[in-house]
């Protein structure tokens, strides 16, 4: 009697799509970076913004007020975090994501919000690609090899950068003088600059780890 029970319809973890999910989490992690840059910048009040540049934001933006400009960002910040949620891999998903990208970096998103955003639009554009090229320069034992440590790259690479918004959260708020803290600043981009390079070999494994799952 127990085989006629129906088990779960769980999806193998092998037959997720890695480069979606990749985009996904680091769709969340732009999208919440621009969402914590817009509540600081809408806290700021409805006062003039003074140019085109926001000090201490690192940002720019088109629209001469801090309340408007703050609530623009997060709108724009959390319509890129729900479009690479659900709505990433179709047709035109890469397409929208950098449009959304261009306009969230005009708003006062931020120059590092708007860097993240070209790497997720440039990713997001292989997750219904062939791979061709990676197909035919990965050798079957090294797409092995990188698919088995796909798992240690990705969280590898989130976990220090999730790290350093933290910091930059907690420590470096936006808006505000951070010449007085050199060694908080240097971390804070040690982390940064390290959690990016991590995405490099989780970016590859992740491909490697795609054609596998094809084939299979």
């Amino acid at each position: 009697m127990k085989d006629n029970l129906k088990q779960p319809n769980l999806v193998p973890l092998r037959n997720i799509n890695s480069t979606r999910l990749w985009i996904i989490v680091f769709g969340i992690l732009d999208g919440s970076a621009g969402v914590i840059h817009g509540l600081y910048e809408a806290l700021r009040g409805y006062t003039p913004t003074g140019g085109f540049y926001l000090e201490n934001f690192g940002a720019f933006s088109l629209i001469p007020n801090y309340l408007i400009t703050g609530i623009a960002v997060i709108l724009v910040a959390l319509s890129i975090t729900l479009w690479t949620i659900g709505f990433i891999h179709k047709k035109n998903g890469p397409l929208t994501l950098l449009l959304l990208t261009i306009l969230l970096f005009f708003v006062g998103g931020g120059v590092a919000q708007f860097f993240f955003g070209l790497i997720a639009w440039g990713v997001s554009t292989c997750i219904n690609s062939p791979l061709t090229w990676w197909k035919k320069n990965l050798s079957k034992s090294a797409r092995n090899l990188l698919a088995k440590r796909w798992s240690i790259f990705f969280v590898t690479g989130y976990i220090l950068l999730a790290s350093a918004i933290g910091i930059w959260l907690v420590l470096l708020s936006p808006g505000t003088n951070h010449n007085n803290v050199p060694i908080i600043n240097y971390l804070c981009w040690s982390l940064l600059g390290a959690g990016l390079l991590f995405q490099i070999p989780t970016i590859i494994a992740g491909f490697a780890r795609d054609l596998i799952r094809r084939d299979n």
